[in-house]
């Protein structure tokens, strides 16, 4: 089985797992490394300072050279969203938490799905707004 490393501690940048259920987590030498079997979905934030991106991306059955590379990511994978603002960030995270109080998996959701998120935070409108609508063209496919 081809497992994808994310790099969860090390000195800068600062990761931090936003989002993913990680089969297997072990000590690297910059520490700990969580492991994720193909199909995860995963949101991993890097941070410098004031400086933050958030990358959402799902891990790959078999290595694609064509697919994205991320840092601090072993293996690549098909990024979803890249996010560059502690804004866009914020309201990323905000999406995250109402999914999951509504009881739905963002695992479950397709790649589609988060494209469609990642139009709404580039705009001015709020994704609360939006993401009632989005989840009802999800389950309506």
């Amino acid at each position: 089985m081809n497992l994808t490393a994310v790099q969860l501690r090390g000195p800068l940048p600062s990761p931090e797992l936003a989002y993913g259920d990680p089969a297997a987590v072990r000590s690297g030498s910059r520490g700990p490394v969580a492991l994720f079997v193909p199909g995860s979905l995963v949101a991993y934030e890097l941070g410098v300072s004031r400086r933050r991106r958030l990358f959402v991306f799902r891990t790959l059955v078999a290595d694609d050279r064509l697919a994205a590379t991320v840092p601090g990511v072993h293996g690549r994978v098909r990024l979803l969203l890249h996010l560059r603002t502690r804004a866009r960030i914020a309201r990323l995270r905000s999406v995250f938490a109402e999914l999951l109080a509504v009881g739905q998996s963002p695992l479950a959701l397709s790649d589609a799905f988060f494209v469609r998120v990642g139009a709404v935070l580039e705009g001015r409108r709020g994704p609360q707004r939006s993401l009632s609508a989005l989840l009802r063209r999800e389950t309506s496919r």
